[in-house]
Order: C-alpha cells, then sequence, then structure tokens
C-alpha cells in the first residue's frame, strides 16, 4: 500500500506544472463518519505548494458513541480545479493514522492504531477575499474497516 500512496502522490505532483508559492489555509470543520456513526469536530491545514496542488494535514476528534472515541491524523493531496469565479473542486489522495479507544464506565478497556489509504473529493466556496465555505467526501481504505466521511469547514487564509 506505500508504493501505491508513493506513486500516486508522485503522479500529481507531476501534474503540475507550474510552480508559485501558494496561500496558507486554517480550517476548523465539523463532519460524520459513517463507520461508527459518529460526529466530529477537527482542524485541518493547507499549503499550496504549486498553482493547483496543495499539502493538506488534518487532525479529527471523534466524539463517544457506543463508548468509542476517536482521533485521525491525515494527509491528503489536493488537485485543485478552478471551475468559476469562487467556486473549485478538487479530487485527493493521502495517507491516514485512525486511532480508537474502547471504553466502560470511563476506565479505557482497549486501543486500536490502523494505517489506511484516503481518496475522495471536495468543492470550495469563496465567501470573503480571506475565507471559504468547505465541502469534502472522503473514504478511506483501511483492514477490518472502510470509513466514509463528509465534512463541511471554514477555511481562513492568511
Amino acid at each position: 500500500m506505500k508504493k501505491i500512496f508513493l506513486v500516486a502522490v508522485l503522479a500529481v505532483f507531476a501534474l503540475g506544472a507550474k510552480a508559485q508559492i501558494g496561500e496558507k489555509v486554517i480550517m476548523p470543520k465539523l463532519g460524520y463518519q459513517t463507520e461508527f456513526e459518529r460526529f466530529s469536530l477537527g482542524v485541518e491545514g493547507r499549503y499550496s505548494l504549486t498553482e493547483n496542488i496543495r499539502l493538506a494535514p488534518g487532525v479529527t476528534f471523534f466524539f463517544p458513541k457506543d463508548h468509542v472515541t476517536g482521533l485521525d491524523v491525515d494527509v491528503n493531496v489536493h488537485y485543485v480545479f478552478p471551475i468559476q469565479s469562487g467556486l473549485s473542486l478538487y479530487p485527493f489522495v493521502g495517507g491516514a493514522m485512525l486511532n480508537n479507544r474502547f471504553s466502560h464506565d470511563g476506565f479505557p478497556t482497549s486501543k486500536d492504531t490502523s494505517f489506511g489509504f484516503n481518496i475522495g473529493g471536495g468543492a470550495q466556496y469563496d465567501v470573503t477575499s480571506n475565507g471559504y465555505v468547505n465541502f469534502e467526501f472522503k473514504y478511506t481504505f483501511v483492514e477490518g474497516t472502510d470509513p466514509a466521511y463528509f465534512t463541511l469547514g471554514y477555511g481562513i487564509k492568511f
């Protein structure tokens, strides 16, 4: 799986011909994970490597449900397609580390950490010169479970 991830990242980088120092964005986001049917709160950073390619690391906390709490860390590479003024769409690939803690009566009983491969897409719409609304769908391939995620965020450019 590591080789597939490396080839995918290199292919995305090869598509970007123009090297341009890009914008930096911090994006708080709310979401929903289908596997454990729980809500999430996260933050993602974004850094444009070229005109169309950006790196997007993020951390997401999953609220407890059925005695399971989660914390995911992922890094994705987006390829941004500007559609019209203020609207952009992007597919992405990346890697993820999924952490789940199972507890009973407030005491941790077990922990599980797995690594997976992300694939997904998103849309963003500029609402101000320094901010945009973002919607994203992500699917993570990981041994044992394959969760899907829906997130809504607000990107703040600086």
